[in-house]
């Protein structure tokens, strides 16, 4: 094993002539250069470190733990207009009878759609009507 006397001593590095005696005149010029000093600022650090993720955890709770809002039928349908809707019962297989029987009427509806009908039709097919109306 060799000991460290037994090493050979080279110089790997060599140093510019005059470096050493040259290097604290350096080191104070650039200490004694005003440079401005950036502030620092903890609070935005502090806001992004610790505000940020409670809020992304606000907005995902919001999101996943908004109750689910009831669809009313009613508003739903009378969001489809009217158009719509004759095109889309035009293209399925239900029949008027299979229409009128799921259907449940109040009085109120039945009357408002009576004078619907009543002022829609022409008056021959109102005479017409009566007669049937009157046959039944």
């Amino acid at each position: 094993m060799k000991k460290l006397e037994d090493i050979p001593k080279k110089a790997i590095f060599e140093a510019p002539n005059g470096y050493f005696d040259k290097l604290p005149g350096l080191i104070q010029a650039r200490i004694s250069e005003n440079k401005p000093r950036q502030v620092a600022r903890p609070y935005l650090r502090y806001a992004l470190q610790y505000a940020l993720p409670v809020v992304a955890l606000l907005v995902a709770a919001l999101i996943f733990l908004k109750p689910a809002q009831p669809v009313d039928a009613e508003r739903l349908l009378a969001s489809v207009s009217t158009e719509e809707l004759a095109a889309y019962l035009e293209q399925s297989d239900l029949s008027l009878d299979e229409l009128l029987e799921n259907a449940t009427y109040d009085e109120t509806m039945v009357e408002a759609i009576e004078a619907e009908a009543f002022t829609l039709l022409p008056a021959e097919a109102l005479d017409d009507l009566e007669i049937e109306l009157d046959n039944l």
